[in-house]
């Protein structure tokens, strides 16, 4: 992401070590104090700084700094970051050099797509990194949880199939090779559950961003092919 930031010419810093969780998942398990001492303390940094929009990869950190450091008495300018790139991309910061050609389909995070209802972004970027997407079943604001979200990443598993790996073999009955992602929890949730799902070495599962980078030259890298 950051190279794909620089690449387009834009200006951005970070609060470095001076940046916290943004509590949304203190809040999810009952935390409500931890929440605010978390809320306060970016609260007084971001106070600090000069910037026009809070871009974030985190639909987490999105939902808690848009709708709840409302309560707080702060409203933030907040963008996910595949808002931001098809807004590079269509003012042309961001030019595709090589279509990626891959047959992909695409989760909707939870509290991406159901919270705030950022659906379209995602699906805009692969269209324009020419992508072919094939929608899973449940998707947009009725996707389904990879497991991990409302502090779940933190619990004890039940006996049984996880939903993270529900969800891969529904990906799996479409013929895709590649399985797209928009949030860290997801990506982590879903290699691992492609491999204890028995789909290793025949879907990878890839961040959005690393699609667009591939397509507009950013990485030289070339994604795993399956």
């Amino acid at each position: 992401m950051v190279r794909l930031l620089h690449h387009a010419g834009v200006d951005f810093g970070i609060l470095y070590e001076g940046e916290r969780n943004s509590g949304n998942d203190a809040r999810r398990v009952g935390e409500a104090g931890l929440f605010e001492v978390l809320a306060e303390h970016n609260i007084r940094l971001l106070d600090q700084a000069t910037y026009r929009v809070i871009l974030t990869t985190d639909p987490h950190s999105l939902n808690a700094l848009r709708n709840e450091y409302q309560a707080l008495g702060r409203r933030y300018p907040v963008v996910h970051y595949t808002e931001f790139l098809l807004q590079l991309l269509e003012e042309g910061r961001l030019k595709v050099v090589q279509p990626v050609g891959r047959r992909v389909t695409y989760h909707d995070p939870c509290y991406l797509a159901r919270y705030n209802r950022v659906t379209e972004a995602p699906r805009g970027l692969l269209r324009r990194v020419g992508a072919e997407l094939v929608e899973m079943p449940r998707n947009r604001e009725n996707t389904f949880c990879c497991g991990a979200g409302g502090g779940r990443i933190w619990m004890r598993e039940e006996p049984g199939e996880r939903p993270s790996e529900s969800r891969i073999r529904e990906a799996a009955t479409l013929g895709v090779d590649t399985f797209v992602v928009a949030c860290p929890k997801d990506y982590t949730m879903y290699t691992d559950a492609v491999k204890t799902a028995g789909y290793e070495g025949r879907m990878v599962v890839c961040d959005v961003a690393e699609l667009v980078a591939q397509a507009v030259g950013v990485r030289a890298e070339v994604l795993a092919q399956v």
